[in-house]
């Protein structure tokens, strides 16, 4: 998919945002120079020499944008051992949501944790649910590419 084609997406309410144009939206408007991970298991889903980082593409708004814990806290020790930043980024119809975790660490994990119910994971059509713990984010912490 072409960058162009990345801001008919973000206006026009395109679902099939996926890691890869998500990766090349970041690397156009922030000048950075982002890879996807090319190991399936790994903990982020790309870096380059500043930042690592996971995405998040949801199909539909929700005003609530969460982070499970176990990611927030996995990959910001990873973002300390690399010196790098930790970047959330979560994408849904109304925009892109750009999270610096590292830099709101500890606003993030002053808030309360909670526990929901979700989808043990969202590939191979899974139908398991299982007890996840996770923490909300402010819309506020994150820049907005609408």
């Amino acid at each position: 998919m072409k960058i162009g084609k990345i801001r008919v997406w973000i206006y026009g309410n395109d679902k099939n945002m996926n890691e890869q144009t998500t990766i090349e939206l970041l690397n156009e408007k922030f000048k950075t120079n982002l890879i996807l991970s090319e190991n399936q298991f790994c903990d982020y889903d790309a870096e380059d020499k500043n930042y690592i980082v996971e995405v998040k593409n949801r199909k539909e708004f929700y005003t609530d944008k969460l982070i499970e814990c176990v990611k927030l806290f996995k990959n910001y020790q990873n973002s300390q051992i690399k010196k790098k930043d930790f970047l959330y980024i979560v994408t849904d119809e109304k925009g892109v949501y750009v999270f610096n975790i590292s830099k709101n660490i500890d606003e993030i994990t002053s808030g309360k944790m909670y526990k929901t119910i979700q989808p043990e994971t969202t590939e191979f059509n899974s139908t398991k649910e299982i007890n996840k713990f996770v923490y909300f984010l402010d819309t506020k912490l994150s820049k907005q590419i609408k």
